[in-house]
């Protein structure tokens, strides 16, 4: 059984190098039944490190593709009607 601060490196794995929170069929506290963590403690540990639960982060790094896209690739008008 792993501990919440492994959870917590997976989950900054899961979260970097697969981009598990733009699947939306893996919403935080699903993401956290299959570390096998509680929730509780998991969004415990972001809140003192990052300053957000699970669901602000995940919200938060939704919301950071469209300008992250903008400035990488040049998409100004990809998530934008005109």
């Amino acid at each position: 059984m792993r501990t919440v601060e492994e959870c917590y490196d997976l989950l900054e794995k899961l979260v970097n190098e697969e981009k598990i929170f733009l699947d939306p069929s893996y919403p935080f506290e699903r993401v956290c039944r299959l570390l096998g963590v509680p929730r509780a403690g998991m969004d415990a540990l972001l809140m003192q490190e990052l300053g957000l639960d699970g669901d602000a982060l995940f919200a938060s790094l939704r919301a950071a593709l469209p300008e992250r896209l903008e400035r990488k690739y040049g998409l100004n008008c990809f998530f934008q009607e005109h």
